[in-house]
């Protein structure tokens, strides 16, 4: 940041490295049902940070590691012809090894699920639902952790077989769920980011 007189850059800083270890295992329980689960852990080194300077301005610098672990379990079903189920489950830990305190920011919880049904010819209905769980603030923000939030989306599909024509009308954020994603602090956003409130979409499509 060469005209930044707050947020000084440094031609001497050296790039982030992170070594990651995951172990994945596939089953095929039956023609209908696959299970997949993955285990995985991570050790980041020289993270780049801005490092107060005693004249309350900032220099980049590679200080900080950081460590974590987690997992993965994904569950697809078909339950018929006509629905597909399917979701998963992600849990996951990072620690600031200069604190000895959770990284913050991303969520210890994640939930997805999923289910489609081909209730008519050439007619889907999909829902999906996620959900966030469980963020904690950086260390050395002293704001309440921010809240838990899932959404749900549905869309209606028409896909005909003797046209190239397809439309989609969907429904983003269907209960328009106050959904926030943690903003940096100190900063000029104090009570996060938002994302967007219901949404209505409609799609119309052509295959060339």
């Amino acid at each position: 940041n060469i005209n930044n007189p707050v947020a000084l850059g440094n031609p001497d800083l050296k790039p982030e490295t992170n070594e990651s270890v995951e172990l994945a295992f596939a089953w095929q329980a039956t023609s209908t049902v696959q299970a997949n689960l993955n285990l995985f852990h991570y050790q980041m080194k020289d993270i780049l940070r801005f490092v107060p300077n005693p004249d309350g301005s900032a220099t980049a610098q590679n200080s900080g590691r950081q460590h974590g672990q987690g997992f993965e379990v994904e569950l697809v079903w078909d339950a018929g012809a006509e629905l597909r189920l399917s979701g998963n489950y992600a849990q996951q830990r990072s620690i600031d090894e200069t604190t000895n305190q959770d990284v913050g920011n991303a969520p210890r919880h994640h939930v997805y699920a999923r289910a489609d049904w081909r209730f008519m010819p050439r007619w889907t209905l999909d829902t999906q639902l996620n959900y966030i769980a469980d963020r904690q603030r950086e260390p050395g923000d002293a704001r309440p952790a921010i809240a838990d939030y899932h959404t749900v989306d549905l869309t209606l599909r028409n896909q005909k077989r003797s046209s190239d024509w397809g439309l989609a009308f969907s429904v983003r954020n269907l209960f328009d769920a106050d959904a926030r994603e943690p903003s940096p602090a100190p900063g000029l956003i104090p009570d996060d980011l938002p994302l967007a409130p219901r949404e209505w979409r409609f799609e119309l499509s052509y295959l060339l």
